[in-house]
């Protein structure tokens, strides 16, 4: 469920995303649809599609390395990370005091998204389900962001927010799982 949400989302940013940049701060985003598209496909869509094929036809296999899946991922997610962070270092450290401002921001929209899972509760009782929803809407794909900035031709710094929510989010999501397991 978790995965066909994140897909939905990811097949909705190219219609959303210029237009909450629009609402937001006011610059028109000067990128085709296509690359936009184009890029989530290579980004998201095609690894994905890849990863559910996979294990789909040969599950047996693919099981047996379940416990390095997670690992995996995040190692490949902070690639990435280091790619919007890496050359834009300088003007991260320049920020100075504003970074808070904007570390905070980025937990308060992690906060408000599992707020939004939680409220499953009101629409089903299945535990499965909720967390599902609940790691769903509290994460935002990092990599739509260095999508449009990519397909947009903008300075790589207009990924920064981003880049301090995906730190926020894989902070957050391990205590999130902990405190589930617990439960």
């Amino acid at each position: 469920m978790a995965a066909v949400f994140n897909a939905f989302n990811t097949a909705l940013s190219p219609l959303i995303v210029p237009f909450l940049f629009v609402w937001l701060t006011g610059i028109e985003l000067a990128s085709p649809l296509g690359a936009i598209v184009g890029q989530l496909v290579m980004i998201v869509l095609l690894p994905t599609l890849l990863g559910v094929a996979l294990r789909t036809g040969f599950g047996g296999f693919f099981a047996r390395f379940d416990d390095l899946y997670a690992g995996l991922g995040s190692l490949v997610y902070l690639l990435i990370l280091l790619a919007v962070v890496g050359p834009n270092a300088a003007t991260i450290l320049g920020y100075g005091a504003y970074a808070l401002v904007i570390a905070a921001a980025a937990l308060c929209l992690n906060l408000a998204g599992y707020a939004v899972g939680l409220a499953s509760r009101l629409v089903t009782r299945d535990r499965q389900e909720v967390i599902a929803f609940l790691f769903t809407t509290s994460k935002k794909e990092f990599s739509i962001a260095a999508a449009f900035v990519a397909a947009s031709g903008l300075p790589a710094e207009v990924a920064i927010p981003a880049a301090f929510f995906a730190v926020i989010q894989m902070i957050t999501s391990p205590l999130a799982a902990r405190l589930l397991v617990r439960r």
